[in-house]
């Protein structure tokens, strides 16, 4: 019984702090990346190597939903799903080795974002090459489809780092990463090696500064208070999680039923955005310390 207790232990000392993590992630893709992890512990296996796995399997899954075809779609939703397990393990590998580096966390974000990439265009062509009853042209079903995914995914992103800011005080501001990369960055060309990192820094960097030019004041909240409000709030949000997202694409391309996910991304998930961002904005300016 102690081995179960102390390896339930070392699992939440791998997860995101438990309000942020949505459902899925918590009780179903972080304990199958658990494993993974546990069994990479010992071998030479990077972080960033899982990332660049998990990149190969989400550009496999487009390729083959752009079959179009039931077995396409099938094989699709199983690479994507071990796509998402991996990306849930490369953060979580970097954590239990203590070997997580500012270019790793660039490198995951890039994975998710050639994934989106490859796994839209994908069901974009298969779509095209099969009947499927949509009210409009497909490449205009599915670009809405990808756009409003994207909208999701960031607000999802944004809430979470400011509840991570304003609740917990862990996360630093987007300046203060500017800082810490720009100071690895130079390091890198002191050392005249790495070009392919300092590449990734570069397009981040860039990324960064406009993100911070946009960002708008900081507002201030009593942390205590932040907390008790948002964290249910935060639950509401994580309706509309990646890990939800990608789900519902999985179990769409294994019931060969893609309109599934098309109306889940396109109509169901925006209008909850709408709702909850409306309510966010009232809570957040109730509690605003002025």
């Amino acid at each position: 019984m102690s081995f179960v207790k102390k390896l339930f232990r070392e699992y939440k000392s791998l997860l995101k702090p438990l309000p942020i993590e949505s459902i899925p992630n918590l009780f179903l893709l972080r304990p199958i990346a658990f494993i993974l992890v546990k069994l990479l512990y010992y071998s030479p296996v990077t972080p960033n190597q899982v990332s660049v796995s998990a990149m190969i399997f989400g550009i496999s899954s487009g390729l083959c939903f752009s079959k179009g075809t039931p077995g396409g779609f099938a094989l699709a939703g199983m690479f994507y799903g071990i796509a998402l397990i991996l990306d849930c393990a490369d953060g979580m590998l970097a954590r239990i080795k203590k070997n997580g580096t500012p270019t790793g966390r660039i490198v995951d974000g890039l994975t998710d974002y050639i994934n989106g990439i490859a796994i839209f265009t994908g069901l974009g062509i298969g779509l095209s090459k099969m009947y499927v009853n949509l009210p409009a042209p497909i490449w205009f079903v599915v670009p809405l489809a990808a756009v409003s995914t994207v909208i999701q995914c960031v607000l999802v992103d944004y809430y979470s780092g400011q509840f991570l800011i304003h609740a917990l005080g862990d996360r630093k501001s987007i300046s203060s990463e500017i800082d810490d990369l720009t100071d690895e960055l130079e390091k890198l060309r002191r050392q005249s090696c790495c070009y392919f990192q300092r590449l990734l820094i570069k397009f981040y960097l860039g990324y960064s500064a406009i993100q911070n030019k946009y960002s708008g004041k900081q507002r201030k909240y009593d942390p205590q208070r932040y907390y008790q409000v948002n964290k249910y709030l935060l639950r509401l949000w994580s309706m509309v999680d990646p890990s939800v997202n990608i789900l519902i694409l999985i179990i769409s391309s294994f019931l060969f039923k893609p309109e599934i996910f098309l109306i889940y991304a396109i109509f169901i998930a925006n209008g909850w955005i709408v709702l909850i961002s409306i309510i966010q904005r009232v809570v957040n300016k109730k509690i605003e310390i002025v």
